[in-house]
């Protein structure tokens, strides 16, 4: 009877032991702590890509959560993350879907900002995507496509023109054309070379005379601008001299006009007088008409002797 009883109870340990395993090792491999609790946040993307359930979160490179559900809402991708409770997400901190392995696998990452104000659990948050392997991938196959359609208007272009039969007699002819364009080109350098060198030297020639030319006159020419200065410097004077006997000549007139308003002279008396004038102007005028008299019909002179 003890012995059955000892072996129930070995039996009844050895379960109870591997039941313990059993729930350490959930934990373990879930990288649960049982001890930890969760809160539970929503994250709106514009798309996840290669993200999956389980994901890492990892707050500024700390793995503190995982993702729980990944959902379509409407336009955007909502995905639902645990998060220890004692991590506070800041409403600056900055949120994105990361690429961290070469074969497209994904987290969740998350810098925290210095904010006051905190996010509530349950809130919904919203996030940015960073481009990783995978759409790099993509793109690539893009660009093949793209390259192909390239090439494929290359051959087209190149079947068009230089493999065309008719384009290379077409450029064949053009060639020959060119080369004895080059050759006419050729002639005409070498016929007129001489004459150009010729041109140049006999104006060589001439900008040296030129030269000479001008060393001569630069005296002369200084000396002619210096005498230039001096004449100048006469005709100042020659002008102030003008000046003062335009005011000497001033005077004098004004002088004179003061004498001829005067009637303290004959000749103020004769300009002032009116009758004097009058009786002047009818003696000339009858003088004037005896002399034309005479002129026509001669001096008659009688003489009468006693």
């Amino acid at each position: 009877m003890k012995k059955y009883s000892a072996l129930y109870f070995s039996v009844g340990l050895v379960v109870i032991l591997a039941l313990i395993i059993l729930v350490f090792g959930v934990f373990f491999l879930n990288e649960k702590d049982p001890r930890e609790t969760f809160n539970t946040y929503y994250l709106r993307f514009s798309q996840v890509s290669t993200l999956v359930l389980d994901d890492p979160v990892k707050v500024n490179g700390v793995r503190l959560g995982k993702v729980e559900a990944i959902e379509l809402s409407g336009h955007r991708v909502v995905v639902t993350i645990r998060l220890r409770t004692d991590v506070k997400i800041p409403k600056d901190s900055e949120i994105r879907v990361q690429n961290i392995g070469i074969m497209g696998e994904r987290q969740i990452g998350m810098i925290l900002g210095d904010s006051t104000d905190y996010f509530t659990p349950g809130d919904t948050i919203t996030g940015q995507f960073d481009a990783g392997i995978a759409e790099a991938i993509g793109l690539a196959g893009e660009v093949c496509d793209s390259t192909k359609v390239l090439l494929e208007s290359v051959k087209q272009a190149l079947n068009q023109t230089i493999v065309n039969p008719e384009f290379q007699e077409r450029f064949k002819t053009l060639l020959v054309k060119a080369e004895k364009l080059e050759d006419r080109l050729m002639l005409m350098l070498n016929t007129t070379d001489p004459q150009l060198k010729k041109s140049l030297e006999g104006l060589n020639q001439v900008t040296v005379k030129v030269n000479d030319l001008i060393d001569g006159v630069k005296t002369p020419i200084d000396n002619m601008f210096a005498n230039t200065d001096k004449v100048m410097g006469n005709a100042n004077n020659l002008i102030g001299e003008l000046e003062g006997v335009t005011k000497h000549l001033d005077e004098l007139i004004n002088k004179v006009q003061t004498k001829l308003d005067s009637k303290d002279n004959t000749a103020g008396l004769l300009l002032n007088d009116r009758a004097l004038h009058d009786d002047i102007v009818k003696t000339v005028q009858s003088a004037d008409s005896l002399f034309r008299i005479i002129l026509q019909d001669g001096l008659d002179v009688n003489v009468d002797i006693f």
